[in-house]
């Protein structure tokens, strides 16, 4: 089935909750879980219409079949010492990994940063999730450090790598 990549609209809202409530149920290696995200999609539609008026920040959805099936959220820091960086989260849904789709949204994500002047892209992923790490080293980023106890999860501490590309 074909995969659309696109950036999010506010029409999305409801289908993106459905979409975080269940990749957060599919993985413990993300930072929220299945309920974690108890926002109304009037509060998600606000937060989708925010990266429509800040230019440099962009959200951006694949779907197949009408169904989003990934996200993918670029953002920048708002104190001017650091408004060079941008922070990068992506999810896809579990049965649709290993199809190339997290890769074109960091790819996507990443020409957005050059275009709009970002000189540097983190993130953080848990120690032990090495599908991906690869991943992420794949589109170029580096490991630059270790976050000790990042993650509580049902009362179990877990590391994170931290990550980074220089653009």
């Amino acid at each position: 089935m074909e995969i659309i990549y696109r950036e999010a609209c506010v029409t999305d809202a409801a289908e993106l909750l459905l979409h975080i409530k269940r990749v957060g149920g599919e993985t413990d290696n993300l930072s929220f879980g299945a309920d974690s995200f108890n926002i109304t999609p009037e509060r998600e539609a606000k937060f989708i219409k925010r990266f429509h008026e800040d230019k440099r920040d962009i959200m951006l959805v694949a779907t197949s079949g009408g169904t989003i099936v990934g996200n993918a959220v670029l953002e920048h820091e708002r104190i001017p010492r650091y408004a060079h960086r941008a922070t990068l989260s992506v999810t896809v849904i579990s049965e649709f990994w290993g199809r190339g789709i997290g890769t074109r949204l960091i790819n996507m994500l990443t020409e957005h940063a050059r275009t709009v002047g970002t000189s540097t892209i983190s993130l953080e992923v848990r120690c032990d999730n090495e599908r991906a790490i690869s991943l992420y080293k794949k589109c170029g980023y580096t490991v630059i450090g270790t976050y000790k106890r990042y993650f509580k999860i049902r009362g179990e501490y877990h590391d994170a790598v931290l990550m980074q590309i220089i653009l």
